[in-house]
């Protein structure tokens, strides 16, 4: 018991890792617009990975759910992939489905790009009432190279996902 309370300290001791501050939503026609706030910080073993050709996958997971009921209405994923460009020595952002491609000389910038996005999830027409929007940030460890895997699933310095967190919201007649 000990050795985990160990652990879990030395964890968050450590600063790494990905949290999600505040999530302010904003109903439209048939889908929410979705403003992040958020911490991301890459431990030392996954930005020298990311430093040495892995790209890194990381994805915004939400739901939308009924206030009332907790039932699920609608969820969506985006992904997002960090990679270096030893060549340039720039860092590069693709946003979801490969639309959107960003560089930056630093690593800080390309996760302070992701650390404050705007993000819209189409939802379908929604009547008055209150719902939750729910949201986590976690690294894909699954689409890390083959060899990687196993390790990063039980190293500590690949545990960067942050935990859901709930945001409450209400839309009026």
């Amino acid at each position: 018991m000990a050795a985990l309370l160990l652990t879990a300290c030395a964890h968050e001791e450590s600063g790494h890792g990905f949290r999600v501050d505040a999530v302010r939503v904003e109903p439209g026609y048939r889908n929410l617009s979705a403003q992040f706030d958020q911490h991301l910080r890459l431990s030392r073993e996954a930005a020298t990975a990311l430093d040495h050709g892995v790209p890194l996958h990381i994805s915004i997971d939400m739901e939308l759910r009924d206030s009332r009921t907790l039932a699920l209405l609608t969820n969506s994923t985006r992904s997002f992939e960090l990679r270096y460009l030893p060549l340039s020595r720039h860092y590069r952002l693709t946003g979801p489905e490969q639309v959107e491609v960003r560089t930056f000389p630093r690593l800080r910038h390309a996760l302070g790009a992701l650390s404050d996005i705007r993000l819209v999830m189409d939802t379908g027409a929604l009547a008055p009432g209150r719902y939750e929007f729910r949201t986590r940030v976690r690294l894909e460890r699954s689409r890390l190279p083959a060899p990687m895997q196993l390790p990063a699933r039980f190293s500590a310095e690949w545990r960067l996902d942050s935990s859901w967190s709930t945001w409450p919201f209400r839309i009026s007649a």
